[in-house]
């Protein structure tokens, strides 16, 4: 399945809740995964800019997350463009995608579709170490509360050894980074959550996404993003079974399901064969003298080892934008180099040559339905 199939998908869901729709998509897949970061913006810009005129539209999202930042500056875009617009949700739309959902007027989330917590994720490459701010917080609590540790001095060496660990300036970009997020969340829901009560629930909320979970990676389902406020949209079977639909075509078209493994490129590169012949054992006659062995292993090792190969093509997409109106991905392409270690083992180097955003052609007008005016 592709395009051509999810474009009739698209203008039947349109069809359906007679209003454009638009879709976004980062990959999970795993070895092969995407981020919401600022490369989509002119994605989404020309999406925006050739919707017919109307004042409510569909965007759907799948996404693990990636810059907050970002999922404000989409929200701003569609606010700019429309009046009100809702969330379709048929998978995961983790952090920063969650961030994007709090900004829309209805969620509408199939019931294998989830939230997650907000909280900011800060990595410190020198160190190799990602953490949230809510590590530092739950940390000093853990050495109070379990530990026992109440003196200030202890608990003061106890941070200051917790700051070494994962840098000090991580830290302050940690607290900054949260508070960051607790206010785009507020003001995300006070686009739709106006009035006095509500712009006090809509704090509440997004307190609730940013601290009150314990892990990142927390599946936010329907029933319980329902009772802590979100605008979740009562359950309609024809609307998520075309979700579904789409969601098992995109996670068709992406591989999702199969990681991407270098070595199994190389293994089916039909040039790259000799990497995986079998070597003929060293024969060693009667007799021989350290030099001549010397000068047999050589040999016998340069048969083994200098096989020229060719690189393995390779490209695979992390990221697409697609509707009715237009379609583009992100696409990573480049080369697998390969080659036979002296313990037959094979070594594997994977060089990104190209990225970037390209466009993708629509199927013909005949396979499609009229695009909602």
């Amino acid at each position: 399945m592709a395009l051509k199939e999810r474009i009739k998908l698209y203008a039947e869901l349109e069809a359906y809740r007679q209003k454009p729709l638009v879709t976004y998509v980062t990959s999970t897949r795993a070895n092969a995964s995407g981020l919401i970061a600022q490369d989509v913006i002119p994605e989404l810009v020309n999406q925006l800019h050739s919707l017919p005129k109307c004042d409510d539209i569909d965007f759907l999202i799948v996404s693990n997350g990636g810059d907050g930042t970002v999922a404000w500056r989409i929200v701003s875009l569609i606010r700019e463009q429309v009046a009100r617009f809702s969330i379709l949700i048929p998978h995961a739309a983790f952090s920063a995608a969650t961030l994007i959902a709090l900004g829309a007027n209805e969620i509408v989330m199939h019931p294998y579709g989830n939230l997650g917590p907000t909280d900011p994720q800060i990595n410190n490459p020198k160190k190799g170490i990602q953490f949230g701010a809510e590590d530092v917080q739950a940390f000093l609590k853990f050495t109070k509360d379990a530990v026992g540790l109440t003196d200030q001095s202890p608990l003061r060496d106890l941070f200051l050894k917790f700051c070494e660990e994962v840098g000090f300036s991580s830290i302050g970009v940690a607290a900054r980074s949260s508070q960051l997020s607790l206010s785009m969340g507020e003001k995300m829901l006070r686009h739709h959550m106006k009035d006095g009560k509500s712009q006090t629930k809509a704090k509440a909320i997004s307190e609730s996404l940013n601290s009150k979970y314990f892990h990142h990676g927390y599946p936010l389902g329907r029933a319980e993003a329902k009772t802590i406020g979100l605008p979740i949209a009562k359950s309609d079977d024809g609307l998520e079974a075309l979700m579904w639909s789409i969601w098992k075509d995109l996670e068709s078209d992406l591989r999702i399901r199969e990681a991407f493994v270098p070595l199994e490129l190389v293994k089916a590169n039909a040039a790259c064969a000799g990497l995986f012949s079998p070597v003929q054992q060293l024969q060693l006659p009667v007799g021989i003298n350290p030099q001549q062995l010397q000068m047999l292993f050589q040999m016998y090792l340069a048969q083994v080892l200098n096989i020229a190969v060719p690189p393995t093509p390779f490209e695979y997409t992390i990221g697409l934008v697609e509707s009715v109106r237009g379609a583009s991905k992100f696409n990573v392409s480049g080369s697998i180099f390969s080659a036979r270690q002296h313990d037959m083992d094979i070594k594997i180097q994977v060089t990104p040559e190209k990225m970037g955003w390209v466009d993708v052609p629509i199927p013909s007008a005949e396979s499609n339905i009229a695009s909602i005016e």
